[in-house]
């Protein structure tokens, strides 16, 4: 029987009955929750802060610098560690973060230099939750199932932001951006307590099958000098070609998505003339799209290639991308324009994504998956500080529309790469 034809077998009814992988799902939907929440309210707190594009760029651009310097560090250090234990640590901790600044906001004593230290601080840990929440999926579900599982779970959480920011805009009205905010570090502290009782599998179901014993509570055993672990990362990637590439290729698309992420909030306040309730909006029907999408791919993803859903993902985020910018030439209804959109960016992103994720999983051995992401995840994220940068310093020289027309073809433009690379056609 082919693998395919056992995804399919294996769809949405299989995986709830796993009831580890559900309690950790579980806890990841919380936090995505509150994650959603925070991140209009963050945005809205530091443009009304500020006001300046550049200094929310250049925020933005500080948040992605632990990544890029100790990421590699970090998922070596995860692969010798408890991934429970990680996420437990790492999400208690950010809860705290998240609740200081709200402290500070509230008080009215919130600087500037606050938000470069807690956003350096709170990306720190999550250089180390990224790196065993995927360490935790090849675990918990056997190598047939991680297109379905990623799918679900991507589809799960979703959901929860899109609810979360659904909620937002609300919540600041009538809340404030202090509750709002302390909503979400209370709901980081919950999904600590959450997946601090997920039970793992004594066998590990991983990518490769390798039959490692793991329970709840032992990490793996570390048997080499944690730089000799790092640099075998960068053989194995070396070694798989098509991890490399994909890493070149979505640092691209990260380099080109970063306007639309920077200056989305002055978007919808200058271009669509909307307030905290459009943010929410916009952001809630990229999700619902992203949700939509990841629906499909669980039950009809596997009768596909993986390189053509890559290619339509990205085609379809880069021209809906580009096409946000047709509001601004709009008298009316820029703001439902723009929301149909931003929901068509939604449904390409995890077409492009969640195979490849996928991929990821099936090919690299469990004891490795930790550092392994982490060097493909510094990788992607490597140039999106100077994307950060030039998107704030640009948009006091260049509309907003212009920007997004621009970074939205490049994007779409970067399909080319698939369809001329012969390992992607191959081997994908």
């Amino acid at each position: 029987m082919s693998e395919g034809t056992v995804a399919r077998k294996q769809g949405i009814g299989e995986l709830i009955r796993i009831k580890p992988y559900v309690q950790f799902m579980v806890s990841k939907v919380v936090s995505r929750f509150g994650d959603s929440i925070d991140s209009i309210a963050y945005s809205w707190m530091v443009y009304i802060l500020t006001g300046s594009k550049l200094l929310m760029g250049t925020l933005l651009a500080v948040n992605f610098l632990p990544s890029i310097f100790l990421g590699l560090f970090v998922g070596a250090l995860v692969d010798r560690m408890s991934p429970k234990k990680v996420i437990v640590l790492t999400n208690t901790g950010r809860g705290l973060f998240v609740g200081i600044t709200a402290l500070l906001f509230g008080l009215g004593e919130l600087q500037v230099w606050h938000l470069f230290v807690i956003t350096i601080l709170n990306s720190l840990l999550e250089c180390f939750a990224s790196p065993a929440e995927v360490s935790t999926v090849p675990r918990l579900l056997p190598k047939s199932m991680l297109l379905s599982g990623n799918a679900m779970a991507s589809s799960a959480t979703r959901v929860a932001e899109l609810a979360g920011l659904a909620v937002a805009g609300t919540l600041i009205a009538t809340a404030g951006i202090t509750w709002t905010i302390l909503i979400d570090a209370g709901l980081f502290a919950l999904s600590a307590l959450l997946m601090s009782r997920v039970g793992y599998p004594k066998t590990s179901t991983s990518s490769n099958n390798d039959n490692t014993s793991f329970d709840s509570s032992d990490s793996p055993p570390a048997r080499k000098s944690i730089f000799s672990e790092m640099t075998e990362a960068f053989h194995f990637m070396r070694k798989h070609v098509l991890l490399l590439i994909v890493s070149i290729l979505f640092a691209f698309v990260n380099f080109c998505l970063m306007p639309f992420n920077v200056l989305r909030t002055p978007y919808v306040i200058e271009t669509l003339h909307a307030g905290a309730g459009g943010l929410s909006l916009l952001s809630g029907l990229i999700v619902a799209g992203m949700v939509l999408s990841g629906l499909w791919l669980s039950h009809r993803g596997s009768n596909y290639r993986k390189s053509v859903l890559v290619i339509v993902g990205i085609v379809m985020l880069g021209l809906s991308y580009a096409m946000t910018a047709l509001p601004a030439y709009m008298t009316s209804y820029q703001l439902p324009v723009a929301a149909v959109f931003c929901l068509m960016m939604g449904m390409g992103i995890p077409l492009a994504t969640t195979p490849l994720a996928s991929y990821l999983m099936e090919v690299t051995p469990s004891e490795m998956l930790g550092r392994v992401y982490a060097l493909q995840t510094m990788l992607v994220v490597s140039v999106a500080p100077l994307g950060s940068l030039v998107s704030g310093a640009l948009a006091d020289w260049v509309a907003l529309p212009i920007l997004f027309i621009v970074f939205g073809v490049l994007l779409a433009m970067s399909a080319v790469l698939v369809l001329l690379s012969k390992t992607f056609r191959t081997v994908l």
